[in-house]
């Protein structure tokens, strides 16, 4: 049983009361931003004065080989993508059979393969390839949707009733878990989802009262089991039991709303951003193991595979790269200064400045990051500047996620679409 960490805890070095009140309202701002967001679903839905919102044509599958490629560059255009509708198996593109893998050399050549089209109100907010990349999950709507990725077949549809703001794969892939904005946690043996419409979860707990924002497994089992955790509106972070869905712990986060928590790859630190601090904390005892500042509060929240970059995604159109190792520690005079990525260009102050996801690929060598200004950016981790950029999602990009292989990239947004991004010929 993990132990329980029943009051909040300040960072190891304190700063003035004027700054830490300062970053108190800009949180507060951004929260309630994205919280109003959000709640007009509906309205955002529909499209954007500021953006060309015309509706690429199908093609078929014979003309699929003639999908133009978008002009490589490093500044996001506003042009839509010309890109395949998929509404069923016939309409879908013959992918190449071994389509090189995305990368810091071939990114200019980045282009839409596909895009499967949901309602307009049916906002994608989360999506998940399966570890063997032989499925491909979408949190659309109040729902969740399962793709079978050999024919990119919709095998199955689940109505969850709620925005759905996380989805994760068990690094096996026996389980599926999704956090909800009704609070609720959910646990699917993933199956049981592929099996039929409607599958009922194996556990639902109310585990953030005011919404659930992220879910994470740990990298490696935890006593035999994999270790679930969550974190919301709360302020909280939790753990949770697979099998039954009890509640094994927690951390206080801090302040403000968790947004998003990952694990370190060795399993015994989970990174909590809160505000405008990302808290490096010890699974098991929750104590604080490192902390990193910023100057902005900060959304999204990603570790590359071999640890060496933790990057998150700003309220200012900006992505920070931190080396976890040199996270803030007692003794140490100064906090660990990021490495600033910049090339998103969503209106300040807006929700298009927001950084809605970063994400590396499986190798470690990108970085994607999408925003609310639309844009979907590929970095190079090693030079740390941009690899290429395209304009994705009118209205705003809420999600990625690379497929396992490294070959495919799928973007999600508030139009109603989610993308699958490929090398072109």
């Amino acid at each position: 049983m993990m132990a329980q960490y029943a009051c909040g805890a300040s960072d190891p070095k304190q700063h003035p009361a004027s700054r830490q009140m300062r970053a108190e309202l800009r949180w507060t701002w951004a929260f309630f931003l994205i919280s109003g967001l959000l709640a007009c679903n509906a309205n955002l839905a529909q499209p954007d004065e500021t953006f060309n919102t015309a509706s690429p044509p199908p093609i078929s599958p014979t003309a699929s080989a003639r999908t133009a490629l978008i002009t490589p560059s490093l500044t996001p255009t506003q042009a839509m993508v010309t890109a395949v509708v998929v509404a069923n198996a016939s309409d879908v593109p013959r992918f190449p059979t071994q389509p090189p893998r995305i990368e810091a050399q071939t990114a200019p050549r980045l282009t839409a393969l596909t895009r499967i089209r949901f309602s307009p109100w049916e906002l994608a907010m989360a999506l998940a390839w399966s570890p063997d990349g032989k499925w491909l999950v979408i949190s659309a709507g109040e729902h969740l949707y399962v793709y079978r990725t050999a024919d990119w077949e919709r095998v199955s549809s689940t109505r969850i009733g709620s925005l759905t703001h996380s989805i994760a794969f068990s690094p096996d892939g026996t389980w599926l878990a999704a956090g909800s904005r009704d609070g609720y946690l959910r646990l699917w043996s993933f199956g049981d989802l592929t099996a039929g419409a409607d599958a009922p979860p194996r556990w639902s707990q109310q585990a953030h009262r005011k919404g659930v924002n992220t879910t994470a497994f740990s990298p490696s089992p935890a006593d035999g089991n994999w270790l679930l955790a969550s974190g919301g509106n709360d302020a909280v972070a939790r753990f949770w039991k697979l099998e039954s869905g009890e509640n094994i712990g927690l951390m206080v986060g801090g302040t403000f709303a968790v947004p998003s928590i990952a694990f370190l790859p060795d399993g015994k630190n989970l990174a909590v951003t809160n505000g405008d601090r990302i808290r490096l904390r010890e699974v098991g005892t929750e104590r604080i193991t490192g902390t990193l500042a910023a100057d902005v509060p900060l959304y999204s929240l990603a570790v590359s595979p071999d640890g060496r970059w933790l990057a998150s995604g700003g309220s200012d159109n900006r992505i920070r790269l931190w080396d976890p190792q040199t996270a803030y520690r007692t003794g140490q005079e100064e906090y660990p200064q990021p490495v600033i990525l910049s090339g998103h260009n969503g209106r300040p102050e807006t929700y298009q400045a927001l950084i809605w996801q970063v994400v590396f690929s499986s190798h470690g060598d990108l970085l994607a990051s999408v925003g609310g200004d639309g844009n979907l950016f590929l970095w190079d981790v090693h030079r740390q500047q941009p690899a290429t950029s395209r304009f994705a999602h009118p209205g705003g990009a809420t999600c990625a996620a690379f497929h396992p292989d490294g070959q495919l990239l799928a973007t999600g947004g508030l139009d109603g679409s989610v993308l699958i991004w490929g090398i072109g010929q």
